[in-house]
C-alpha cells in the first residue's frame, strides 16, 4: 500500500505518514517552522527597516506638548508642573506622576523646555537648546518663588485671535518652534489672513480687515 503524504499549500508544511520519509518530513517541518515564526528580534528588524514613529517626528520636526504639563505658580523656585504627554526628538514622554522641573533662576523670565536624553532645563533665550526639544512655557521669578507662568500651546490646538486694528498685527503663538502649519476660522463678521512672511518660532503674522474681528487658529 502506498505512503500518502500531504505538502500543505501556504508554508509547505508536510502533513506526515508513518512509513518512508516520517522522521525526515517531522525534521523538515521544525525547520520550516523556525524559519518563518517570528520573535521579538524579528519583529524590531522589520519595524527599523521600514521606519519608526520616531523617526517620521523627527523628519518633520514635531515637538512639543500634546496634553497636561501645564505650569503652576509656587512658594518657591520651582514651578508646579502636572503630568502629561509630550515629544522631544521623536521620543514620547507621558509620567505617570507629576514631574520637578527644578528650580528656575532667580528673579528672571526664564524658559522651561524639555529634551529626551537631558530632561528638563531652563533658558533666557527662548530658543531651544537642542532642535527637537519641547517647549513647556515660560517662567518668572522673583527672589524666592514662581510668580507668574504661562504654559506653551499644546499640539493641535486653537489659538483665539482679536485683531487690535485694521491691517497688519502679530500675535505670539508659545509654541517653541515655527509652526508646520496653521487654519484659522473666523468666529465673526471679517477676515484674518496671513501676510507674506506667515510666521515664525515666535509669532503668527496676520492681517485683520477690521479692529476688533475675532477667529481660531489651529496650530501644529
Amino acid at each position: 500500500m502506498a505512503i500518502v503524504r500531504t505538502v500543505l499549500p501556504r508554508k509547505g508544511i508536510i502533513q506526515p505518514k508513518h512509513g518512508d520519509n516520517y522522521e525526515a518530513d517531522l525534521d523538515t517541518n521544525w525547520e520550516l517552522i523556525d524559519s518563518l515564526l517570528q520573535d521579538a528580534a524579528d519583529v524590531q528588524a522589520a519595524v527599523l527597516a521600514a521606519g519608526t514613529v520616531e523617526a517620521w517626528l523627527q523628519d518633520r520636526g514635531l515637538c512639543g506638548v500634546i496634553s497636561g504639563f501645564d505650569l503652576s505658580t509656587s512658594a518657591n523656585l520651582t514651578p508646579t508642573l502636572s503630568i502629561g504627554v509630550l515629544y522631544a526628538q521623536g521620543k514620547r514622554y507621558a509620567p505617570a506622576s507629576a514631574p520637578n522641573p527644578g528650580p528656575a533662576p532667580a528673579n528672571s523670565t526664564t524658559y522651561l523646555w524639555y529634551n529626551s536624553a537631558s530632561g528638563f532645563y531652563f533658558n533666557l533665550t527662548g530658543s531651544p537648546a537642542t532642535t527637537g526639544d519641547a517647549y513647556l512655557g515660560s517662567v518668572i521669578t522673583d527672589a524666592i518663588r514662581v510668580t507668574e507662568v504661562a504654559t506653551a500651546t499644546k499640539i493641535y490646538s486653537h489659538i483665539s485671535v482679536t485683531a487690535p486694528a485694521a491691517g497688519n498685527f502679530t500675535l505670539a503663538h508659545h509654541l517653541g518652534r515655527a509652526p508646520l502649519g496653521a487654519l484659522t476660522s473666523m468666529t465673526s463678521s471679517g477676515a484674518v489672513w496671513y501676510q507674506s512672511s506667515m510666521w515664525d518660532s515666535a509669532n503668527l503674522y496676520l492681517v485683520a480687515s477690521d479692529a476688533g474681528v475675532t477667529a481660531k487658529v489651529l496650530i501644529w
